[in-house]
């Protein structure tokens, strides 16, 4: 998934990984984009994100061998940020042991940045629902059904969509009642480090929506 060119962005030298097993989390992210990969979009909202919050970043599978399974790395980025890497076959076999690393069946916020994880949606029972959506391309021609198909189911159950661009704004808002752009940050500085204050001010933004957003899946 194309996130505009990211910066680039050393891992955290606090990561570990970790044999702790269940947790309460606030919020769980499920992502395309790993997080010690590059610096990009889920990173910049999240971070910030979690100051207030217990959040889980969930990634897509990692390669593993045979005898790991079912198995999954599970990587301290700070005290309030856990990335979870699982060693399954495909993003829905995560389903069936999800759960056993998340002693809360009711999570205030579920964050989706593809529609590749709208499976979870059956998993856990979310207070809020959020689908940030960077790429129209799920619409084209050369995208799957399967892929159709579940970004279809997330938007039918997000709460609040959130896109980086005018152009998908003006498709989604025809889909949805609640729809928001919030312009990637690294296109506004041009690449060059970003203000603290200025990511503030994003993450800010994206907690006044969805505290203020009614619980739009239910009505539609």
């Amino acid at each position: 998934m194309d996130f505009n060119q990211p910066l680039l962005y050393p891992k955290p030298s606090s990561s570990k990984k970790t044999e702790t097993k269940a947790a309460y989390y606030d919020m769980i992210v499920f992502s395309p984009v790993r997080w010690n990969f590059i610096y990009q979009r889920p990173q910049h909202i999240v971070s910030r994100m979690a100051k207030k919050r217990n959040i889980l970043f969930v990634e897509l599978p990692i390669d593993f061998d045979a005898n790991e399974k079912g198995e999954v790395n599970l990587v301290m980025i700070n005290d309030h940020i856990t990335v979870l890497q699982p060693k399954v076959a495909h993003i829905d076999d995560l389903r069936e042991i999800l759960h056993d690393y998340v002693t809360n069946e009711i999570v205030s916020i579920g964050l989706f940045f593809s529609p590749m994880f709208s499976s979870f949606l059956e998993v856990f029972t979310f207070d809020k629902v959020v689908y940030d959506c960077v790429n129209e391309s799920l619409k084209s021609a050369n995208s799957s059904f399967e892929i159709q198909e579940r970004e279809g189911y997330l938007i039918a159950e997000a709460d609040l969509i959130l896109t980086n661009e005018t152009t998908i704004y003006d498709s989604k808002y025809q889909d949805h009642p609640n729809v928001h752009c919030l312009p990637n940050l690294n296109e506004q500085y041009n690449g060059k480090a970003l203000p603290t204050a200025i990511l503030d001010r994003t993450a800010e933004r994206m907690e006044v929506l969805i505290r203020s957003c009614r619980n739009y899946g239910v009505l539609i």
